[in-house]
């Protein structure tokens, strides 16, 4: 969706610096498993993660989304952060034009060579004044890009997932339409890193991030919820009919056959849904449902997905319709 990369690519002066500031958007805080690894780069993002017992079910979704949370004070930084690059881009809009102001007026004015050295040395000045504020922008503009996305894929992270889903959910009830979350987690992922190593698995993490945002919409969002863990934002769909088919498109792009560190691999996932409003009309909620949802998909065996509602699973697997259209 164009409106999420706020501050920056809005402003109408900005488009040609938006470039620089958000490269790779759409699609910050780092999320549990990769702040371990920015203390200690000679470990990777994954053996951080896997290093750390997992949490109760939900326990750290709720930490994470607390009011004194990490993640919820990270959010007047990062606006901040924003609103300080979106002002330093601006300074250097105006502070180009005036060195073209300059520029024309030296060039056509008569001087005396006392006068042109001062105003050569105010054009320097003026030059290394747009260097430091370009540099400057561009590197809070990093600074905010890096503190929504995962280092490790570069897929949204955990915060700015729950910013998009939270607006996505304020549309959906404007216009009376339905939204679906899909819960995605590798199966035997530990595994892999048992026996293959961590930067295998990272690369196995990195492959499926690529393979999962080949699969969804442009208006759809991917994003790496911690570890092993995934979640799929599906916008505006019908009916639940479509997060199936959505779903299955998902299991089939990761089980595709792949080759990562000279291994061939077999790769499959669970995947929960819940759909919006029926499962839940705030975040936390259908995150949390997704998860119970695909918990009890992975209980029934690797590659299968299940919906919160037990029922419209029940109706899937008997080849009926899971919902009728809004």
């Amino acid at each position: 969706m164009s409106s999420f990369p706020r501050n920056v690519t809005g402003h109408p002066q900005l488009r040609g610096r938006s470039k620089i500031l958000w490269k790779a958007v759409p699609q910050g805080r780092r999320n549990n498993a990769a702040a371990g690894a920015a203390s200690d780069p000679k470990k990777s993002v994954n053996e951080h993660a896997m290093k750390s017992p997992r949490m109760p079910k939900n326990a750290e979704l709720a930490r994470s989304n607390h009011p004194g949370s990490a993640a919820a004070s990270s959010t007047p930084d990062l606006a901040r952060l924003s609103h300080e690059a979106d002002r330093l881009v601006t300074k250097l809009i105006r502070l180009r034009q005036h060195l073209a102001e300059m520029r024309r007026l030296m060039r056509d004015a008569p001087q005396s060579s006392e006068l042109s050295e001062a105003n050569r040395h105010l054009m320097l000045a003026a030059l290394d004044a747009d260097t430091v504020a370009e540099t400057a922008a561009t590197t809070l503009g990093e600074l905010a890009r890096s503190s929504q996305h995962d280092p490790l894929t570069d897929l949204p992270n955990r915060l700015l997932m729950f910013d998009r889903l939270e607006f996505a959910i304020a549309s959906a009830r404007r216009h009376e339409t339905r939204i679906a979350v899909l819960f995605l987690d590798l199966d035997h992922f530990k595994q892999i890193n048992d026996t293959l190593g961590h930067a295998v698995g990272d690369e196995v993490l990195k492959l499926v991030a690529r393979r999962l945002q080949a699969s969804i919409r442009d208006s759809d969002t991917v994003s790496r919820h911690g570890g092993e863990e995934f979640l799929v934002l599906l916008q505006d769909i019908s009916q639940a009919a479509d997060a199936s088919v959505i779903a299955e498109k998902l299991l089939a792009a990761i089980s595709a056959p792949c080759q990562v560190g000279g291994k061939r691999l077999d790769l499959s996932a669970s995947i929960g849904i819940t759909v919006y409003p029926e499962d839940g009309e705030d975040a936390e909620t259908l995150i949390s449902r997704a998860d119970d949802a695909m918990y009890r998909a992975k209980r029934m065996g690797p590659g299968r997905y299940e919906f919160y509602a037990e029922k419209l699973s029940l109706m899937r697997r008997a080849g009926e319709a899971p919902l009728p259209p809004a």
